[in-house]
Formats: structure tokens, sequence, C-alpha cells
């Protein structure tokens, strides 16, 4: 089965001298349980296509499908809660909220779904990833190395369908 497929995606900023195609006309099908990498130089449109690919931003045309379900055609509300229940991101930056210590950081989508954890499975995570004497640190109180495997952790906390990793 596929978990995701994308089809022609074209992400086109600007227009006439100023164009700058990020994408033109990228498809990709990852089967369940695959593992893939999209791999190129710098400023060859990989975060804009992973963007696209966990419907952080729209394309200027084709398709994204997760888990059977054509991510565009959900309106702006049911993408994002389909994205918090779907797709586990972690970004570059890590984008971890600073005023929340590394469980709260780690729980959050859970909790915004109105959902409690399942306690276990998250020390399960946070034990794997050697985080059990920093769960009360902010995050500027960490490595850059343990902010790291505190956004991993936050991205597979919700057991979402697909990880997308930039």
């Amino acid at each position: 089965m596929n978990i995701l497929e994308s089809k022609d995606l074209r992400k086109i900023y600007g227009a006439g001298e100023s164009e700058v195609r990020a994408l033109d006309g990228a498809s990709l099908t990852v089967k369940n349980g695959e593992f893939v990498a999209i791999v190129g130089t710098s400023g060859s449109g990989k975060s804009t296509m992973l963007h696209m690919l966990g419907g952080l931003d729209r394309p200027t045309s084709g398709t994204v499908v997760v888990d059977g379900r054509d991510i565009f055609g959900l309106k702006d509300d049911e993408l994002t809660i389909f994205r918090r229940r779907k797709i586990g991101f972690v970004f570059q930056n890590f984008n971890l909220v600073p005023v929340l210590n590394v469980y709260d950081n780690i729980v959050l989508p859970i909790e915004l779904d109105g959902n409690t954890p399942d306690k276990a499975y998250i020390d399960q995570i946070i034990s794997t990833l050697g985080l059990e004497s920093k769960l009360n640190n902010l995050p500027n109180n960490l490595s850059g190395g343990q902010q790291q495997r505190v956004a991993i952790a936050r991205a597979i906390a919700t057991k979402p369908a697909i990880i997308l990793a930039d």
C-alpha cells in the first residue's frame, strides 16, 4: 500500500523574468514502511517538496495523497488536524516552543488534539533518545543535538502515518 504519493508537483514563485521554478513536475510514491531520501544540491527544492508533501505549503499545481487522502482537497482547518494526526515533522531548525520544557514540547501535538499522551510510549521514546535527564529543561538550555532529539521525539509521539525530516 502507498502511504504517500505526489503527482506532478509544481511550485512557482514570482512571474516573468523573476519567475523561480522551485519544483517543476515532481512525482513520488512511498510504500508503507519504506524509507526514502530526497537528495540534491542546496536550493534544488528539497525543503519546498517536503513542505508540500506535509501540507505546510500548497503547490502551484499537482497533488499529494497521504494515507489515502488528497491533502489539498481539505479545508485549512481540516488539513491542520490531518497534519497533526498523520504527519510527523522534524524541521531543519527544530521549531521547538521556547517557553515549553522538553516534555511539554514532546507531547504538545497530542495535547493540541485534546488527547492524553500514552505515558508508556512517550517514556519509551524519551528513554530511547536519552532525554530522561532533560525533561524539565527549556530548549535554549539544550545542545543542538539534544534539541534535534526533542524534535524527533515530538515527531513520533503521535504515532504518525509518515515522518518528514528536513
